[in-house]
């Protein structure tokens, strides 16, 4: 079934504490809170995007087990088609241990599993979806291989390529061609760059860089610093929003899939922007990944952008 949003990506169960301060190395801590949530980039994205009324395909692996099973009923409540998803026999379902702190920054390890077989081969026996997509959107918790295939499919049928550059890595010259729209956040502009960012100067002068390797547009996520947005020879600049940081969890992943969801609707880079600034900053105003995202009705009560048509 055709989407106008292909999302190519990490389904993991997420596995949340609460804590003061993170441990160093032989160190125990006592946690405040514990749950657990669905999320992984890919998922995180897929239902940021559905849940703000995008159609939405998801492609991806998981295992046969029972954080397989929680991964899809979770994207099918918001209307992602998850038929493309394969089961993978004998391997876990991804999953991410991540902590918080009191000022709601986090940290996040990640075991894979079945995020691995997310291979080329898989996603050409979706070429169609991805051919038929206004849209397909990546991140690097997938094989790079993969990463690249997908890439190349889309330039092939002209399909726009967002790429979430997280977690930073070098990436190939040939693949920023391909690629749309790079939304990276501070540190991960600076990894991809090879530069340092400290504000909003030293990240257009970093998305410069990469607008000379071949991307489209850059969106540079500074959090706090508002955002960033480079093309060609413009630059513009949406400010942050002022809220209340409960877990910054997901937070660009809610703003990528907003950014989508905008873009696909028609809507110019500025209100795209303001849009999904909009909904990363309600993102962050509570706990866990996709439990975490908003709806457009959520995002209308806040009156601070107009929902895409």
């Amino acid at each position: 079934m055709a989407a106008d949003i292909v999302v190519v990506g990490s389904l993991n169960v997420d596995m949340v504490v609460s804590v003061k301060q993170r441990p160093e190395w032989g160190e125990t801590v006592l946690g405040n809170s514990f749950f657990t949530g669905n999320g992984g980039k890919g998922g995180n994205q897929a239902y940021a995007a559905a849940n703000l009324g995008a159609s939405v395909a998801m492609l991806g692996c998981v295992g046969e087990d029972i954080f397989g099973e929680q991964l899809l009923k979770g994207l099918k409540e918001v209307g992602v088609d998850t038929s493309p998803i394969a089961k993978i026999p004998g391997v876990s379902s991804g999953v991410a241990v991540i902590s918080v702190n009191e000022d709601g920054e986090n940290s996040i390890i990640v075991s894979p599993g079945a995020n691995d077989h997310v291979t080329p081969e898989y996603v050409r026996k979706h070429e169609q979806l991805i051919r038929e997509a206004k849209l397909v959107m990546m991140q690097l918790e997938i094989p790079l291989e993969t990463v690249i295939e997908v890439a190349n499919i889309a330039h092939t049928y002209n399909v726009p390529v967002m790429l979430d550059p997280a977690p930073a890595r070098t990436l190939p010259n040939e693949l920023y061609k391909k690629v749309t729209y790079l939304v990276p956040n501070e540190s991960e502009l600076g990894i991809v760059a090879d530069a340092k960012i400290s504000d909003a100067e030293s990240a257009k002068m970093a998305g410069t860089k990469l607008l000379k390797k071949g991307v489209d547009t850059v969106f540079a996520k500074l959090g706090g610093k508002g955002v960033v947005v480079l093309r060609d020879n413009e630059t513009s600049f949406v400010s942050p929003l002022t809220v209340s940081v409960v877990d910054t969890t997901a937070a660009g992943d809610a703003f990528a899939g907003a950014l989508a969801t905008a873009l696909v609707s028609g809507k110019n880079l500025q209100e795209a922007t303001e849009f999904a600034n909009a909904v990363g900053a309600l993102t962050v105003t509570k706990k866990g990944a996709q439990a975490s995202m908003p709806t457009l009705e959520d995002v209308g009560t806040q009156g601070q952008v107009h929902r895409p048509k």
